[in-house]
């Protein structure tokens, strides 16, 4: 009767091809295929019009060029004054985060990859003014404990061009808050070493879990 588990492996990966390719017939599970006219700019930078926006829910990159100062808003596909959201997005078990890549032609890396879970772009006066984002965490949501901050923008100071922080202060009032049953907030930053304005906000529960949010912004040359 040896047979018996043999056949059933046989049909079982068959089963697994066969779903396989009609997921990948369907566009599922395979990368995202090169971006067309419409769906980034002339330089290749993320427009953010219908069809980008809808390559960058693909691809989940989102690329922005602040090495010459404020981008012109109308160059991204972007109203004059507006804020725009991305995200959050919930696809089952794939990659929900979103990797914001902005070249500021700084110092360093001149630019900096960030994981975000979602972001807003802010234009003001037909240039964009900001980029804000929350940071993702290793778990499904977008939460991290104090000590997972701490240590993150810890590791960032140099990078950024940050002051150095006031650790004592700053324990001494997230001890208060928590005594108080309160939440707290802190923030690092900002720097520019990059050749764009970084600074990042934690805003923390009485629990100890926080949110981190990134705040990007040109630099007026």
């Amino acid at each position: 009767m040896s047979w018996i588990p043999a056949a059933i492996l046989v049909l079982t990966i068959a089963g697994v091809v066969i779903a396989s390719l009609v997921l990948r017939g369907n566009g599922l599970g395979d990368p995202a295929p090169a971006p067309t006219v419409g769906q980034v700019t002339d330089l290749n930078w993320s427009s953010f019009t219908e069809d980008g926006i809808a390559y960058i829910e693909r691809s989940r990159n989102i690329r922005i060029d602040m090495a010459d100062g404020p981008p012109r808003a109308a160059d991204l596909g972007l109203e004059s004054d507006s804020i725009l959201a991305i995200g959050p997005s919930d696809n089952d078990d794939t990659d929900n985060d979103y990797y914001l890549i902005v070249n500021g032609g700084g110092e360093g890396f001149g630019g900096h990859k960030f994981t975000l879970n979602s972001l807003s772009l802010v234009t003001e006066g037909g240039v964009l003014t900001r980029v804000s984002g929350v940071q993702s965490s290793t778990s499904q949501d977008s939460y991290l404990t104090f000590r997972e901050v701490l240590n993150r923008l810890t590791n960032d100071v140099d990078e950024f061009g940050w002051p150095e922080p006031d650790r004592d202060a700053l324990f001494d009032q997230v001890n208060a808050a928590t005594a108080q049953g309160e939440g707290y907030d802190f923030t690092f930053g900002e720097g520019d070493r990059l050749g764009i304005s970084v600074s990042a906000t934690a805003r923390c529960g009485p629990d100890g879990y926080c949110q981190l949010e990134y705040l990007v912004a040109p630099v007026v040359r």
